[in-house]
This record gives structure tokens, sequence and C-alpha cells, in this order.
């Protein structure tokens, strides 16, 4: 099996060729005689700074919220008279309402599913921003057409696995943002009128996203409190900040049947990250305290280390490299869990962009050790290895699901994609080729028993005015032990 796997792979990479050289054309076509098939997107030399002064950039009008009091986002004219508060802090209130609406037609046969499925699916998020200053304010969103889960949107089903055609309603009142955040000098600058006081603590209480290591430490909405400390300086680094967590509830842990919300001691974290001239590190820990652990996973321990550096040349007329390497563990109080599992997973990204364009050429390498579990997801984000690829991240819409799994992290495998801008970055391609190859066993090992596989993925984005953006997504891939997949879906997204 690994054998046809590996023929298949090679077919998706001529594939992939076959498309890049098709959009290459096209995306050239405009392009002076002499510049290659690649970049594919808009290619533009850098001009010598001129000598005469040049006229200010037009600005284009800005679209306005639903609900603007107090002040308008992005606009311009005089400020707003404050009000001016016994700590010395000055606020000057505004409130704006804003959302975004996704709506798409969207048919799947992958990964995890026994048929395929077809459906018109919707999302809604609506948020009030009350506006204090800019380091303070308080945020609620709410979702009234989906319960964050993907059989839980609402839309029409044309075909199911379990022939539950029809309308579905997920109407409700779904609390996905409940949130204040500020900083204690900014609130109190009457406690240090010389700026010289180690006041300055950021602070954010309530519900919201959590997210580090790009999600794969951990990606969840969680009810928390958390304190940060930024500009801090040492030897050798330019800036350090430290933020410390504790949430009490709202904790994900595995799937969407294992979310509880836990009484115990709850989550602690503890993240750092330091700027140094060549690299970003960061140092994130996280632990739960569970003691239920038949029901909800029991006690865990999470680690993720990170080193981010731009802009390395290794071999020149490549351009420059942006690379990223990563280590996460995670380590179970006791035997594993379906919630909590020891493993490590081990992942480098490397990007750059093409001479004379902004078009991004990315390769992402990862390696499981074990099986590497997260501290906390929230039901329809993406797995651990969602960050590695578009094959991997999912869409976060209905019940459309990956072109190869996000959570099986006991492989090795690889992303490599392709993404192309045109028209002043209003229209960009993503072509991917993503694979992975079962950890668990040989890697010679042929009974098909295995989950490897291999994936072509394709993205298309075009905005239309202001507001609203058009996405076309479609793949096939070949999965090891179950039947081929493929899927396709068109989107429209509206901000407002």
């Amino acid at each position: 099996m690994s054998k046809v796997i590996l023929r298949r792979c090679g077919s998706l990479c001529c594939l992939l060729f076959a498309v890049l050289a098709m959009v290459g054309f096209m995306g050239n076509a405009g392009h002076a005689a002499g510049k290659g098939l690649f970049p594919l997107g808009d290619v533009q030399e850098v001009p010598r700074l001129s000598d005469k002064p040049v006229p200010y950039a037009v600005v284009p009008d800005r679209p306005a919220m639903p609900i603007e009091l107090g002040c308008k986002f992005l606009g311009n004219g005089n400020l707003p008279k404050g009000i001016k508060l016994p700590t010395g802090a000055v606020w000057t209130p505004c409130l704006w309402v804003f959302g975004t609406y996704r709506t798409a037609f969207q048919t799947y046969d992958g990964v995890g599913s026994t048929d395929r499925i077809t459906e018109w699916s919707h999302r809604l998020d609506i948020f009030t921003d009350l506006q204090l200053t800019h380091s303070e304010k308080c945020i609620v969103g709410i979702a009234p057409l989906d319960e964050n889960r993907g059989a839980n949107f609402t839309g029409y089903t044309f075909d199911s696995p379990n022939k539950s055609d029809g309308w579905r309603f997920e109407s409700g009142v779904h609390v996905r943002a409940l949130f204040c955040e500020g900083d204690f000098g900014s609130l109190f600058p009457n406690l240090d009128l010389m700026g010289t006081k180690l006041i300055d603590f950021g602070f954010a209480v309530g519900r919201h996203n959590i997210n580090f290591q790009q999600g794969i430490l951990i990606n969840d909405v969680l009810d928390s409190v958390g304190l940060v400390r930024n500009n801090l300086y040492a030897p050798g680094f330019s800036s350090i900040r430290i933020t410390g967590l504790w949430a009490w509830d709202s904790i994900d842990r595995g799937t969407s049947a294992n979310r509880r919300r836990l009484n115990e001691s709850g989550l602690f974290g503890l993240f750092a990250q330091a700027d140094t001239i060549a690299s970003t590190l960061a140092l994130d820990m996280i632990t739960i305290q569970d003691d239920d652990r038949d029901e909800t996973g029991g006690d865990g321990y999470w680690i993720g280390l990170s080193a981010i550096q731009r802009g390395f040349e290794p071999w020149r007329g490549i351009g420059e490299i942006n690379s990223t390497y990563r280590i996460n563990a995670s380590i179970s109080g006791g035997d594993d869990t379906p919630q909590v599992t020891d493993g490590v997973l081990l992942s480098a990204e490397f990007s750059w962009t093409p001479h004379a364009s902004d078009d991004i050429v990315y390769v992402n390498p990862f390696i499981g050790i074990n099986r590497y579990s997260q501290a906390g997801r929230e039901p329809i984000a993406g797995g651990p290895l969602a960050a590695f690829g578009i094959s991997f991240a999912g869409n976060g819409l209905g019940n459309y699901g990956t072109e190869l799994s996000g959570f099986n992290t006991e492989v090795v495998g690889v992303a490599v994609g392709y993404q192309a801008f045109w028209d002043n970055h209003r229209r960009n391609l993503v072509l991917e080729v993503a694979g992975v190859k079962d950890a668990s066993r040989n890697l010679f090992d042929t009974d098909g028993a295995g989950t490897d596989g291999v994936a072509f993925s394709a993205q298309f984005q075009q905005a239309i005015g202001q507001r609203v953006q058009l996405q076309i997504d479609g793949f096939v891939s070949y999965l090891e032990g179950q039947d081929n997949g493929s899927g396709a879906r068109i989107e429209l997204l509206t901000r407002f």
C-alpha cells in the first residue's frame, strides 16, 4: 500500500506542477518578455527612490459599521471630548457593532466520513465593542446560527450518510466572546505621573480565544483571567513579554463530546516571548488539574518551544527565507486517556518570496513521536496539524472536513505550497500538496492498515467591493485504509 501511496504522491506532484504552469502562464501573460514562468502572481520591479516629491496616496472611502456611536472606526475629524476619571484616566466611549456572515455550498467525502455529505451552511458572528480608550475595551460576541460543531450549523442538507436531509435550525444566543481588557498604567496614570513605576500590566478577563504556538499548543475559547507584562529587557534581548493565565470554565478537551466545565483547579498557563536580533523565541507551559479522569481526561502538562527567524538568505538568488522551528510536548498525569496522551510534535516552517513579487512559497515538514495532544481545542477548530497547511486546517463551517487528518500526530508529514497574488492582493490562489506517513510502523510496511495519505488542495479568493469575499476550495486525496476523498465548496463571506 505504501508503494501505491508513493506512486499517487508522484502523480499528484505532476498534477501540481501542471496547474502551476497553467496559472503561471496566465499570471505572467502581461509580464514583459524574459520574466520566465515564476513568480506566478503580479511582478513589479522595485523602483529607485524619486528625487522629486510625490503626492499622498489616495485612501479609499471607509466602509461604515452598522452602529458607530461616540466616534467612528478609523474615522477622521476632531476627537470627541473625553471623560476624566478621578484616577487621571481620560475615557472617550465609543460603541461599535460589526460582524461577519458566511454562507457556503459544499460537498465533502474524505477523512472520517463514511459517505458523501452535501450541504448549504450558514454562520453569523456579531460583535459589540465598547471602546473606552485605545487600550481599554469590552467586547461581546454572539453566534445566533450555530453551536460551534460541525453538525450544528443552520443550513440545508441535500445528501448525508444518516439520511437527515432537509433544513436544520440552530438559532439561539450562543456567546463566543465576553471579556474586558486594559492596562493598569492607563487606568491609574495618577499613580505614576513620571512614568517610571512598574505598573504597566495588561489584563484580560472573561471569555475569549486563547491561542499559543499557532494553535498547536492550545486553540480554545476559555473563561479565563490573564495578566501580561510587556517591554521587559535583559542583556541580548530587545523585548520580553511574560503572560500568566488561569482558566476556570469552558475548557474543551479532545472532542466536543468530552467538553466539561471543570470545577476543580482548572487550567494554568505561563507564556514567555523574547526578541533578539536574529530570532523571536517563545517558551509556553500549561497544566490542567482535573480530578475526574474517567469523564474529562485527568491531569495533563504541556510545553511548547519555538524560534522564529525572518529574512535569512542561505543561497544567492533564492531570496530571503523565513523559518520557524517548534517543539511541542504533551504529558499525561497518568496513563493515556482519550483527552490527554504522551507525545512530542516536532515541526519546521520555511517560506520565501520570489524576487519582485509578493508571492509566497512554503515548505512545512513535521514529525510526531507517540501521539501528541493539544491542551484545549474548540470543536470547530483544527487539530495540532492545522497550522502546517490548508490540507489540515479545515474551514470552520458545517460538516466540510479536512483533506488529511489534522489530529493524527503519530505521523511524518510535509505540506508544500505556493500562494500567488494579483490585483493589489484582491485576488490570490493557493496550491498545495501534502502527505503523511504512519510513524507507528515500519516505513516500508504495505499491509494497508496504516494512515498514510496524500492530498492536492487548491484555494481561490477574490475580493468583491469592500465587504464581500468569494472563496472556492477543492481537493482530491488518496487515503490508506479507506476510499479516496474529494471535496469542493464555494463560499461568500460578508463583513459588515
